[in-house]
């Protein structure tokens, strides 16, 4: 992996269709072992696998249908970070739907793994500790 700007650009994608497919391995492939996942907007992080592991187990329990639609993605190549948009169309397990815009900011280890994500989201958190 690298910095390289098509890396930069893909890993954020490739990274949400694991979490949409509920793939728990797949998810935290994408995140250095020492990662922080901070949801800015709730004022709660998660670190290192087992505490992103343990957002991503009550996440997946939680809803039905996960979907995270990017609409928008910037690129900083030098800093190795990028930064997405998107529309996230949530199905809890009751059947209600949990419509959300967030936006995630990713920066990078020099394997080209997550090593912070910074989430905002424009309602109630649908990720939990």
């Amino acid at each position: 992996m690298s910095h390289s700007r098509e890396h930069l650009k893909q890993a954020p994608g490739a990274y949400f269709d694991a979490v949409d497919a509920r793939d728990m391995d797949g998810a935290l492939s994408f995140f250095a072992p020492d990662a922080t996942f901070t949801i800015q907007s709730a004022h709660i992080t998660f670190e290192g696998h087992d505490g992103i592991r343990s957002m991503f187990e009550n996440f997946f329990g939680d809803y039905s249908h996960i979907e995270h639609n990017i609409t928008n993605i910037v690129v900083d190549e030098a800093e190795g970070k990028a930064s997405t948009e998107q529309s996230c169309p949530h199905v809890k397990t009751d059947g209600e739907l949990d419509h959300v815009i967030t936006c995630n900011f990713f920066s990078f280890d020099e394997a080209g793994k997550f090593k912070r994500v910074i989430v905002w989201i424009d309602g109630a958190s649908p990720l939990r500790d």
